[in-house]
């Protein structure tokens, strides 16, 4: 009964200065390094991360640890899961640090329906991918030390037919779109769970088709606005963003789903001094745009979407500094906000969809004095 604790899974320190992660570039320790690797009789699912990210001097600006990805018995997972690692867009901070207690995590451990149980599996070892950014606007890459931890489950062979309820995945299964009145089916036979197959559920790497994935990306906009109110599109084949990773943008057939469940959107970088914190650079609506239609839907095309200006951003998410003193030197508490769940999840099917911002008529600037847009949901592919 040991192993239906949750427990931590890996954890990597990035050593402390004069060792320093140069701007744009990656930190790949060892499974080993990071203690995690599983004994042949075992099999893990993570559950959670969390994130020490840099920051420079006592914590006065933000430094750029850009990406964090989980490897799993060697496979990258960065086009599901990518992580901002920058304390302004911290995606997965320390869980004593949320507000609320409210942080994200990859599914629901032990539960046999496929849409809630998509934790990331894995077999023999899993580490992490950390990416320093570039060195920008007085910005550097993560010259600071920072802390990636993953924790969730540890399951001897023998035991996960009993920690399964009776150990077998319940597919078929589907997506059901309420606010659009949609359903998607996702027929796929339903799935012993052993130590064999263990890579075959929902978020392992040996996925037959369907394969069922959670998905958490970040996004900044590469590009300034158009300073006319219209739609920005953060589209990989239009510079809309840089990394394909980064990529809002979706043409779907009838073989693709993403089940969109928490939007959030942020300045890309802060400071205690100067600018103030949490300034929205010209930053008035957020939201999704899903074969032609725009959500959450306004009186008019120009009043839909979510107002993100900097008096009243529902959607915000990442770091909320409150500082203890006033006075030089300003000392903050880190507190962080997690990626806001939206009121009924949006599917993208057979359509076009995407995540878009609007300015005020003011142009919001480039990266890195943009905003950073955060989602989270379920991603299915059906394509073989």
């Amino acid at each position: 009964m040991e192993h239906y604790e949750m427990r931590l899974l890996a954890d990597y320190t990035q050593p402390a200065p004069p060792v320093v992660q140069a701007a744009n570039t990656w930190n790949r320790p060892t499974p080993a390094q990071v203690g995690g690797e599983l004994e042949a009789d075992e099999r893990g699912e993570i559950v959670l991360a969390e994130i020490q990210p840099p920051v420079d001097g006592i914590g006065i600006n933000d430094e750029d640890l850009r990406k964090v990805v989980i490897v799993l018995d060697g496979h990258e997972t960065g086009e599901y899961v990518s992580l901002s690692g920058i304390r302004t867009t911290l995606m997965a901070p320390p869980k004593d640090h949320i507000w609320g207690g409210k942080l994200y995590s990859f599914g629901t451990p032990r539960s046999t329906n496929p849409l809630l149980n998509t934790t990331l599996k894995y077999k023999q070892n899993v580490t992490v991918a950390c990416l320093a950014g570039p060195a920008a606007a007085g910005i550097t890459g993560a010259s600071q030390q920072y802390r990636v931890r993953l924790w969730g489950y540890v399951y001897k062979a023998d035991e996960l037919p009993i920690a399964f309820e009776g150990g077998v995945m319940r597919f078929p299964t589907f997506f059901n779109d309420r606010a659009r009145r949609r359903i998607v089916n996702i027929s796929k036979d339903p799935i012993r769970i052993n130590a064999d197959t263990w890579q075959t559920l929902p978020g392992g790497v040996n996925q037959a088709i369907p394969k069922v994935n959670p998905f958490a990306r970040f996004a900044y906009n590469a590009l300034a606005t158009d300073g006319l109110q219209g739609d920005y599109q953060f589209r990989f084949t239009q510079r809309g963003v840089l990394d394909e990773n980064e990529n809002l943008y979706w043409e779907f057939d009838d073989m693709d789903a993403l089940l969109i469940e928490g939007l959030g959107v942020s300045p890309s970088f802060d400071t205690l001094m100067p600018p103030a914190p949490g300034v929205f650079p010209n930053l008035a609506r957020t939201g999704l745009r899903i074969d032609g239609d725009y959500h959450p839907k306004g009186p008019t095309t120009r009043q839909s979407l979510i107002p993100t200006d900097a008096l009243m951003n529902h959607i915000n998410y990442g770091w909320f500094p409150v500082v203890w003193n006033t006075v030089a030197p300003i000392a903050p508490l880190d507190i962080y906000v997690a990626i806001p769940k939206l009121e009924r999840p949006y599917l993208i099917h057979n359509e076009i969809g995407m995540v878009v911002i609007r300015d005020n008529g003011v142009a919001v600037p480039a990266d890195p004095l943009g905003v950073t847009v955060a989602i989270t949901g379920i991603r299915v592919e059906m394509r073989k």
